[in-house]
């Protein structure tokens, strides 16, 4: 009795399985699973082909027979590349593209589609791998004929792709009839490509973000279905256990009743029958799983709602957390605190004057002391050149020696062997006599190109010190012209020492990044940076409104309020009026993007404000945030013909001027077009979860790499470079 329980067991874990594998391959709900398992039907082909009537007898639903129906492929056996095929016959030769249509089989991809929903996720991979390494074969080409007859592959095809088939034929026929006649406007296709750009890169972040969502949820999905799975097994097993227990328990009431005494009986009449054992009760057993699996499924279901509702919670609480961290600090603070923080400020005020004075002073070291190895480098190449030239003497002058000597030797041998034969031979002794007085003449010689050679290098000394002494003044001039010229500060310091002090007057740069890099960050520690010196900011704000900005320079600057009293902020506006904000406040001035001539209002803003503060005697730092948000709403061109007299006029003023662009927003040539109306560009990346900097142009920089850098909403660290990245 035991094994029979186990052995039904077994059946209702197969039966459950093969029912969860229809399930998935078909689409259907568990009950149109089970009733087709028991009319026979235990795989997904045998159920694709049953009929519609056939399934209707079985007593399926609408929604069961719909989705076997969608599971079957593409309709009446239509294959989708006989359809390419037709439209490609549809077209003339001199209009098709010349490349080859790999050829694909519709029943192999079939197959390919039903691995993969069946759960095999390398199917689809293997697939694409062996299209892109299998030869390309040009595709059947059918007869350009107006009346050409339908063939079989086209008789089954529903009227809604043959209407596709034509509406895309005749697009392509009206385009090259529009070329041919010369209505092509090449102008309004770019601008409508530009703009499918614009959408395709939006939706690519938008799939993005989904496929990351899907992922997430495929994830959770996988959880639950292993912690439902494992309490199933629980539950099975905890079953199994009882209904063992339930034989122990009947087999031990059948054990005693046998062991009992027999009760006495008359004669000829037959022996008590033992009690019947009672059926396995296996019909039940099957209902009560397919019960418990519908049970299942539908926690399963639950489950997954609850995850998609938590997650949303989720992200509601943190926008929540984040907008309390942003909030400003409550205005009721005690007075003390306030007093506590202004001695604080001026305690890092003198603080932080004390460490510029260092810091000029250990530069002004450090100039001095390259000069000085500059210049004790230029005197040693003159004299090292001095020493090998003299070296060079020295040695042909020792090769000289070396060959007197052995011509003396030789000539000493021949006088020794003329002397025996004949001691007074006068015609000897004159030879020899010739030959010491020409060796005398030599050697006269051989000093006298010795003293010339030293007057060469007392000359070439003197020659090296003049010019050496001249080069060391044209250093300090320079060194003095550098020091004369006003810097303007960037707010950073770390950027300002790489910089060689900051920007010159009149520089216009970009800030070039992705989203959430510090071009911000940065532009508002340049603000501040001239407010704490009095001088003025003209802020063009295009995708926040001025508030948000003014908002952000509080947090960085505690006197804010009396800067904005003093008129040292001006704001142009292009983004409060599309949300609604219309009131008039003095130094902001509301423009809207749609309006007819919005760049033109722009432009006569910022100079008026411009002209304002020339008038009262002080200079002034330009902030356009951002160029991407105007190239987006307006035309390109237009931004491009509004930018170039725009930043032409605050070079004319001294102005320094920051532009923000958004990185993946413009195509190479609107960059390359951007960055030759401006003087550099500080560029910003994100590489592996860290954030570089690099400066491009802005005159002298100390370094030109990639140097990573931190930042907050507060502050902005820059790392540290090297001297040997100098250019």
């Amino acid at each position: 009795m035991e094994g029979t329980a186990e052995g039904a067991a077994t059946q209702a874990e197969a039966v459950a399985a093969r029912a969860s594998d229809l399930v998935r391959a078909l689409g259907v709900s568990g009950e149109a699973a089970r009733r087709l398992l028991d009319a026979g039907h235990e795989t997904p082909e045998a159920a694709r082909a049953l009929s519609a009537d056939e399934l209707r007898e079985l007593g399926l639903s609408t929604a069961d027979r719909e989705a076997i129906a969608r599971s079957a492929g593409p309709a009446a056996g239509v294959d989708p590349d006989q359809i390419v095929e037709r439209w490609v016959g549809t077209v003339s030769r001199a209009e098709r593209s010349r490349k080859p249509k790999p050829a694909a089989s519709g029943r192999g991809s079939a197959e390919v589609l039903k691995r993969w929903v069946d759960g095999d996720d390398r199917a689809m991979e293997d697939w694409i791998r062996a299209s892109e390494n299998a030869p390309s074969a040009p595709a059947p080409v059918a007869p350009s004929t107006p009346g050409r007859e339908v063939g079989p592959a086209e008789a089954g095809v529903p009227p809604t792709v043959l209407e596709r088939e034509e509406t895309v034929v005749r697009w392509l026929t009206g385009l090259l009839d529009r070329v041919k006649s010369e209505q092509f406007d090449p102008a309004g296709m770019i601008q409508e490509v530009q703009d499918l750009q614009r959408q395709l890169y939006d939706e690519r972040a938008r799939r993005k973000q989904l496929e990351d969502q899907v992922e997430h949820v495929k994830r959770g999905s996988i959880a639950v279905i292993k912690y439902v799975r494992s309490r199933e097994a629980k539950e099975r097993e905890a079953a199994l256990q009882a209904q063992a227990q339930e034989l122990a328990d009947l087999r031990e009431r059948l054990t005693g009743l046998g062991g009992a005494a027999p009760a006495p009986r008359a004669a000829g009449t037959p022996p008590a029958e033992a009690p019947a054992r009672a059926p396995e009760p296996e019909g039940g057993a099957r209902e009560e799983f397919a019960a418990r699996e519908q049970q299942y499924i539908d926690r399963e279901t639950e489950l997954r709602r609850r995850v998609v509702h938590l997650e949303g919670e989720g992200r509601r609480l943190t926008s929540e957390l984040e907008q309390a961290r942003a909030a400003p600090p409550a205005a009721d603070a005690p007075a003390a605190t306030g007093d506590a923080i202004d001695r604080r400020l001026k305690e890092v005020t003198q603080r932080e004057r004390e460490l510029v004075g260092r810091e000029n002073e250990l530069r002004s070291k450090f100039e001095e002391i390259r000069i000085a190895s500059e210049e004790t480098e230029r005197k040693r190449a003159p004299m090292e050149f001095k020493e090998r030239e003299l070296a060079a003497y020295d040695q042909q002058l020792d090769s000289r020696r070396r060959a007197l000597d052995i011509e003396a030797q030789r000539l000493e041998a021949t006088r020794r062997e003329l002397g025996a034969a004949s001691v007074n031979a006068p015609s000897r002794d004159a030879q020899l006599d010739a030959l010491r007085q020409e060796l005398a003449k030599k050697e006269d010689e051989l000093r006298g190109r010795e003293s010339l050679l030293a007057e060469r290098a007392r000359e070439l000394e003197r020659l090296a010190g003049v010019a050496a002494t001249a080069e060391a003044d044209r250093l300090h001039a320079d060194s003095v012209a550098d020091s004369a010229t006003p810097r303007v500060h960037s707010g950073v310091r770390r950027l300002d020492d790489l910089l060689y002090g900051g920007y010159l007057p009149g520089t216009q740069l970009l800030l070039n990044g992705p989203a959430h890099s510090g071009k911000d960050v940065l532009a508002r520690l340049f603000s501040v940076d001239g407010l704490r010196q009095g001088i003025p900011s003209i802020w063009v704000v295009t995708d926040k409104t001025f508030g948000q900005v003014r908002d952000d320079l509080a947090q960085l600057y505690p006197g804010i309020a009396e800067a904005d009293r003093k008129g040292l902020l001006r704001f142009v506006d292009l983004y409060s009026l599309a949300v609604g904000a219309s009131a008039s406040v003095p130094g902001v001035r509301f423009l809207s993007p749609t309006d007819r001539g919005a760049l033109e209002q722009l432009s006569r803003a910022v100079d008026g404000y411009a002209e304002q503060l020339k008038e009262k005697g002080v200079g002034y730092r330009l902030i356009f945030e951002s160029v991407s948000t105007v190239t987006a709403q307006l035309d390109t061109a237009a931004t491009f013909r509004f930018l170039q007299p725009f930043v032409g006029r605050r070079k004319i003023d001294g102005a320094v001027g920051y532009y923000e662009l958004e990185s993946g927003m413009h195509a190479e040539a609107d960059l390359e077009t951007l960055e030759h109306m401006v003087d550099g560009s500080v560029n910003l990346k994100l590489e592996q979860m860290k954030t570089f900097l690099a400066v491009r142009g802005i005159g002298e920089a100390q370094a030109r790499s990639w140097i990573g850098y931190t930042f907050t909403k507060r502050a902005f660290n820059l790392g540290s470079f090297s001297l040997e990245h100098i250019r």
